[in-house]
């Protein structure tokens, strides 16, 4: 042979190396690139480290791979996913085993943080003998910053099987692994947090309509037992009025005035009684009958109002205006009671020498209307407009002014039962405004 046709051969020889080298290559990165797609549909970390050993590692032609993860302790490697002998059945591990973090090849990686290659494991002390003994092994860690979350390992019967290029190459797996990983725990924790809090939401709604009912029950138990003893009262406070009014017209003119005035304190307060007891009665009848729901007029309702009270308008000249009022919804029997108790609060309120002006106008409020009754009576202290709507409140003592307190109370409970709101405006002297919300008659 001669010397140039030599030369020939060893260059062609060097050509096909050069080549071999470069077919591997692009075969590893055709491998990444396959890896990387198919890591876009992984969701869990099980099918993340099963992309990893099936493919990845699978596809470089690899005998053997084990992928390992911390557990939640950070103390111990877990095997989850594995290529070869150690992987009979597809996503199963044949006698998995576990590793501390700092044990052996695997464990010493997860602790530095640093990939290794092993030349011969007969010279190293750290190997850990799994389903059989290999010659060479290699290993890199998933890690994210400085967070270790496992190992990729790989063994293989020849020694000095592993070269730079398979170092190279699980390096980008397990760095593409890790950032997967850590998006699968955050997803992971979210639908965590996601469903604790729908848990939580669930036992606090839960926990509200537990209470809600037996506030309603409660309060069905205590109006009845209002309502009970509010009429029950009144029997014996009737019996107690009569025999001293009796006692009052025995004794006639020979009466003592010490004693007159005693009779006459237990008569004033023996009828305060009464009119607290109906005050009672009436606030403990008001219940939600929305299932009685009527189309009422509230001009026709005004009138009936005035009629019922025609004897104190026209003792006190009171003048009256309403007019062009809407049709709204509600139990009439407490709508008439509204009305009534709050025209009978304007005239009661009234100034001295000044004719009572009680104005009733309306407005559309979306599914609602918006009421209001103003007068020009002595008006309401705004540190006193807060309790006003509360039972048994009076700003005022009895000899000013006769009542039980309840009037207003009774009123918002209706407005409330009926889905509104109520609400007043007033200054001293300069009168008093009460807006509250009715369902309106959609046209």
């Amino acid at each position: 042979m001669r010397p140039d046709n030599l030369a020939e051969i060893q260059d062609l020889s060097i050509l096909k190396k050069e080549y071999a080298k470069l077919a591997q290559k692009e075969h590893y990165f055709r491998i990444i690139n396959e890896f990387a797609v198919n890591l876009l549909d992984q969701q869990t970390e099980e099918e993340i480290v099963w992309a990893v050993a099936k493919n990845a590692i699978a596809k470089m032609g690899l005998v053997d791979c084990v992928v390992y993860l911390i557990d939640d302790s950070g103390k111990t490697l877990i095997q989850k996913a594995a290529h070869g002998p150690k992987n009979p059945a597809p996503m199963d591990i044949k006698n998995p085993i576990t590793i501390p973090v700092g044990s052996g090849i695997v464990g010493t990686v997860a602790l530095s943080g640093k990939g290794e290659k092993i030349n011969d494991t007969s010279n190293d002390p750290r190997y850990i003998l799994d389903d059989e003994f290999r010659n060479s092994e290699m290993a890199v860690p998933i890690k994210m910053g400085n967070q270790i979350l496992g190992v990729i390992d790989s063994e293989h019967p020849e020694k000095n099987f592993f070269t730079k290029e398979h170092f190279d190459i699980f390096t980008t797996i397990a760095a593409m692994t890790a950032t997967k990983l850590m998006h699968a725990k955050a997803a992971q924790k979210i639908q965590l947090y996601q469903k604790d809090l729908e848990t939580e939401i669930e036992n606090k709604t839960k926990e509200l309509k537990e209470t809600i009912k037996k506030l309603e029950s409660s309060n069905q138990d205590l109006e009845s037992f209002a309502y009970a003893a509010a009429h029950d009262l009144q029997e014996p406070l009737r019996t107690i009025i009569s025999y001293i009014q009796l006692v009052e017209r025995k004794l006639g003119n020979e009466i003592d005035p010490k004693i007159d005035q005693y009779i006459r304190a237990v008569l004033q307060g023996g009828m305060r009684m009464k009119v607290l007891l109906e005050g009672i009665l009436n606030y403990s009848r008001i219940s939600n009958t929305s299932i009685y729901f009527q189309k009422i007029d509230l001009n026709e309702m005004l009138a009936s109002v005035a009629e019922n009270l025609q004897t104190s308008i026209k003792e006190h000249h009171v003048d009256l205006q309403f007019k062009n009022l809407p049709i709204i919804k509600g139990v009439p029997v407490q709508i008439l009671q509204l009305f009534q108790n709050l025209i009978s609060n304007s005239i009661k309120f009234r100034k001295k020498d000044t004719i009572p002006i009680i104005q009733v106008q309306a407005s559309p409020l979306g599914s609602k209307t918006m009421i209001m009754v103003c007068d020009n009576g002595i008006g309401i202290d705004k540190k006193h407009q807060d309790t006003v709507f509360q039972i048994f409140k009076k700003l005022h003592n009895t000899s000013q002014y006769q009542g039980s307190g309840i009037g207003l109370a009774l009123c918002k409970r209706i407005i409330e039962l009926h889905g509104g709101e109520i609400e007043i405006t007033s200054r001293p002297e300069k009168g008093t405004c009460i807006s509250f919300s009715l369902p309106s008659v959609m046209q």
